[in-house]
This record gives C-alpha cells, structure tokens and sequence, in this order.
C-alpha cells in the first residue's frame, strides 16, 4: 500500500459536496435501466423523507413516478452505500480522506428494522434523521483531535476473527475503543448493531480503489445488474445479478431472493470480505457447503501484491472471479436479511475491452 487515508468526520453529504442536486437519490451499483426493485423502491420513499424531500412516502412515490425525484449510482459520486439503501444529501455520512481523494458511507442507523435490508418501517426515518446526528455529535470532536486510520482497525479486526464485511463485530468493538471518550449510552446503541463499523470499512475501501486500486475505480450489484466501471471508462459495465449463494435464515423465502446487491464489494474488492475467508474460521464453517473450494488460496491470483486491490487483468485471464460476501434481500424489502452469502461475478465482466451489455 502507498498511502493510507483517515476518517476526518461525520458529515451531511450534502454539506460535503454542496453542487449535488437536492432532488437526486443515490443508491448501490451500476444506474437503473428501468424501475429499481421494491427494495430499494421503499427505502428510496423513506429516503426522500429523510432528506426533506417530500412530507411522507406517498407524496414521495409521487414525485419518484413523475420524475421529480430521480435515482443515480452512488459510486459516480464518490459515495458507497449498503445493499438497497438510498441516500439524500441530507443524510449523515462517514467521510475518509487522505486530502486528495475523499469519500463518504452512510451511517447505518441502526440494528433490524433498518434501511439497508429494504425495510418501509417508519422507525427508520427518525433513527437515519435524528439518531446519526447524535453520532456526528459525539464523534466529530473525537475525530478533529485524532483522525482514525481505518485500515489499520481493520487488519486487526482480521486477526481476531473477522472478514470485514460478513463479520464485523471485533471490528467494531475496536473502532469503538479508538474513540474512547463517547457516551456511554451510544456506545450501547452501536454495540446493538455490530454492523455499524462497516460504513467505516466502506468508505476507506471505496477510497482505496479510487486513489489505490490500479484499473478498478467502481463496483456493485444493484438488485438486478452487478456492475463495474474502469479506469478511463465512463460507463459501469454489467452482468444480471442472480442472488447471492448461501445460508438463508428463511429457507421458503428463497425463491423470493433479490438479485446481489451493495456497494459493499468494494471491501471484497480490497483484499477483505470474500478474499479474506481464511482469517474468518466462523464464516468458512457456516459456508463451507457452498463456497469454491479455493475459497482460501483464490486471492493470490487476483489481487494485486503492490495495491491489494483486485487486478482485472488477473481475473480475466485466470478465469477467476472475485468472492463477493452479501447479505441476501427480499426482493420486496423487510426488515431483515433473508439469508447471507457470496456471489461470484463472471470473469468475463472484467475482461479488457469487453463492451457493456
């Protein structure tokens, strides 16, 4: 690695990029071609309520289908965002920078019901609105005395267990000791969501394939389409997404599965997740009827040995695709992930010159 970068702050990100227009939701992935999925339907309703957008998710759905409020990829704006969350300018984000290059990640506001998974609940408005602004509150101070470096965190996530991205809760235990000093009944509310380092984890990895990662500047499913974007492109090459393989919680849900989806690849993508399987024996023992059977040597024929970044021209001319660790959705949304998992983009989809379906 060349450089590193650091979390400076929490912040609106619209307050961050200012020249954003108001009226754009930004979700996972590559841009829809049509209507996005319900999922992510839903959570662009509760979004627009967030933001200020509309008065209730009625008159959201109104302005949505009358094109007063439009969709567009997060990753076109230097902004990651979980599975089938949608962000508003006005939602509170994580920012990690290096001072040249800088990116954002949503806070997660919250363990199940929660945007992320899809879910309509109403409790998810006040939570993402007032409850990550008590986050931005706390840490900020914290953070202007001392910008946190994630990727260390993260490598030593790795050595008590973690994937950082499946697994995250050693992960989290250490972000919160690095910012020792936080109130005491926050420090609570984020232990009841283990998941809330990876916003963290998010942002630097999205960093890291920006200023670090060679040829790969954007990956990420959208529901329907899986998509990447190389450097020099201006357009996300894409895939249809079959739902990811693996456990579901709920075995007779399965055939409501929906397709992978999350900006979260970009933590696979740099070295960790998928590609970091063997430093995670909890998830390889749960997976172990379904993942490839290199599941543990594959990331030392596709990454990069000087970025750690996954190297395109190494994948497609293995034929060896990146594991990619998702949560799986319901394709109608709910508050919880049906089951968990990996999917395993084709080879192809990386392949120089390849032109965009």
């Amino acid at each position: 690695m060349s450089k590193t970068a650091r979390l400076t702050r929490v912040v609106r990100f619209g307050d961050a990029k200012p020249d954003l227009p108001r009226n754009t939701l930004f979700h996972a992935g590559p841009p829809y071609a049509g209507e996005p999925p319900q999922a992510v339907r839903n959570t662009a309703l509760q979004a627009a309520v967030i933001g200020g957008l509309a008065a209730d998710t009625a008159t959201a759905a109104r302005l949505l289908d009358e094109g007063a409020l439009r969709l567009a990829p997060a990753q076109d704006v230097d902004l990651v965002v979980p599975l089938a969350q949608v962000v508003t300018p006005s939602m509170w984000c994580f920012e990690v920078s290096d001072g040249t290059h800088t990116t954002y990640a949503p806070i997660s506001e919250g363990p199940p019901p929660a945007l992320r998974f899809g879910s309509d609940d109403p409790v998810c408005v006040a939570r993402a609105r007032d409850w990550c602004a008590t986050v931005a509150e706390a840490f900020n101070p914290l953070l202007a005395q001392r910008p946190l470096d994630p990727h260390a965190l993260m490598r030593a996530a790795l050595e008590e267990g973690d994937d950082c991205h499946a697994r995250t809760m050693a992960g989290n235990e250490r972000l919160l000791a690095a910012l020792s000093g936080l109130p005491e009944a926050l420090v609570a509310d984020i232990r009841t969501n283990p998941g809330f380092a990876l916003g963290v984890w998010m942002a630097w990895s999205a960093w890291k394939v920006r200023a670090d990662g060679g040829a790969l500047t954007a990956i990420g499913g959208n529901g329907l389409q899986f998509g990447i974007r190389l450097r020099g492109e201006d357009r996300w090459r894409t895939v249809d997404a079959p739902p990811p393989v693996g456990v579901y919680f709920q075995p007779d849900q399965a055939p409501q599965s929906l397709g992978a989806i999350g900006d979260s690849a970009v933590v696979d993508a740099c070295g960790f997740g998928g590609q970091a399987l063997r430093h995670a024996p909890a998830l390889l023992e749960e997976w172990a009827a379904f993942l490839p059977a290199d599941a543990t040597t594959r990331p030392s024929t596709i990454l990069n040995p000087q970025t750690g970044v996954i190297d395109p021209d190494r994948i497609a001319a293995s034929g060896t695709p990146p594991i990619i660790n998702l949560a799986i959705l319901h394709r109608n949304g709910a508050g919880a992930p049906i089951g968990r998992g990996h999917y395993c983009p084709p080879a192809a989809l990386f392949k120089r010159g390849e032109e965009s379906k």
